[in-house]
């Protein structure tokens, strides 16, 4: 449906008129189609909403005109029918759990730590819209028989949002959708979390122990960390971590317990200002790596050496280890967009362009060059015009 909408209104200024003037007419504003594309993860949630702003709009558009290509049949065939906005307010109310787990595989800030803990309370969000709450609580998400429609919960309770809830009540009690309809509308819901569910269960890596023992490093979760977290990696990455002594060991328990017992105003309100997560607008992670900045700068009041000397170095190892490709993937659009068909003699100076641009933390039209770049910049081209 998101391809055939885009493509009908792409590229013809009357469709788009004529769109317009339906908008004006069923008093709704004007805004363009947004196309679903597969390789920008987050497209389909703002196709979805977008395609319901418009919705009225579309369907007496669709339904007002009249065309011979196949696309516009198959559009007019789709607002034709109620069940296609339910579809919508569907997915509307459903896509936010998956875009927020996908927003975490993007953080541009390490989750290695988090992965373990937010990947089992993705699931089990998942199942909880269509599972009896008693069946998911305290059973490991691996062993729940999700498929079995005795742990399911009725169609009447089935999650699917408010306004689809509503939306579906009127239209059956107007007889604008018979019980048929329904009942195969709640049978693809069930299908659609079930696959979902199992589609997470088949590709997320729910026993991986880096991700169980990188839990440690989160300030949240450190009481429930054990000194075996820690020495995991010590065993794991000997060659970086060279703490394998049993005095080291013991050195890493002082250090390991010293983080256990701090409590949260040990760290000041100014500290913490800066150390909450630029992109989370919920307040609910911290950049732990300026966290764990800030802890290697605390010392030992009777030695005066770092307080975290050894537990600093496994953590920065467990910080380092990427959380997802979306890195990887954002160097490869970006070095699609500087060398292309037209532009493709680069050679060095696309390392040079890309190593800039990954280092810069923010768009280079923000960007104000050092004081003293700019005197030595002027110095530079004041020698260079009294030489030529």
């Amino acid at each position: 449906m998101a391809v055939d909408l885009v493509y009908w209104f792409k590229g013809s200024m009357k469709r788009k008129a004529g769109l317009e003037e339906f908008c004006q007419f069923c008093d709704t504003q004007y805004l363009e189609v947004i196309n679903y594309v597969q390789t920008r993860w987050l497209s389909l949630e703002k196709a979805v909403d977008r395609t319901l702003k418009l919705y009225t709009s579309l369907a007496s558009y669709f339904k007002s005109n009249n065309d011979s290509q196949a696309r516009f049949k198959r559009l007019q065939q789709l607002f034709s029918d109620p069940m296609t906005e339910l579809h919508l307010m569907f997915y509307q109310a459903t896509l936010p759990a998956f875009t927020n787990f996908n927003l975490l595989l993007q953080r541009q800030s390490s989750t290695v730590h988090l992965l373990h803990k937010q990947m089992h309370l993705y699931i089990r969000k998942l199942m909880s819209k269509f599972i009896k709450p008693e069946k998911i609580k305290d059973v490991r998400v691996s062993d729940i028989q999700y498929q079995s429609q005795e742990i399911q919960l009725p169609d009447s309770k089935l999650t699917i949002g408010f306004t689809t809830r509503v939306t579906l009540n009127r239209l059956l009690e107007g007889g604008d959708i018979s019980q048929t309809q329904v009942k195969k509308f709640f049978a693809g819901v069930r299908g659609f979390f079930c696959e979902a569910v199992s589609y997470a269960l088949s590709r997320l890596p729910l026993d991986e122990p880096v991700l169980q023992h990188a839990t440690f490093v989160d300030w949240h979760q450190k009481m429930e960390a054990s000194i075996d977290d820690v020495l995991f990696f010590v065993d794991r990455y000997k060659h970086l971590l060279p703490f394998d002594s049993p005095q080291d060991q013991d050195k890493m328990q002082e250090e390991f317990t010293d983080y256990q017992m701090m409590d949260d105003h040990e760290v000041s309100s100014r500290q913490w200002k800066e150390i909450k997560d630029a992109e989370d607008a919920e307040g609910e992670f911290l950049q732990t790596d300026k966290l764990w900045v800030h802890l290697s700068s605390l010392k030992n009041e009777v030695t005066g050496r770092p307080k975290f000397l050894r537990l600093i170095k496994v953590t920065q190892l467990v910080l380092c280890l990427p959380h997802s490709n979306a890195d990887a993937e954002r160097v490869f659009s970006s070095i699609g967009l500087n060398k292309t068909d037209t532009r493709n003699s680069l050679h060095g100076t696309l390392s040079s362009i890309m190593t800039i641009k990954m280092a810069a933390s923010e768009p280079c039209f923000k960007f104000e060059p050092p004081a003293e770049v700019l005197m030595a910049s002027r110095r530079a081209t004041s020698s260079y015009n009294k030489a030529h």
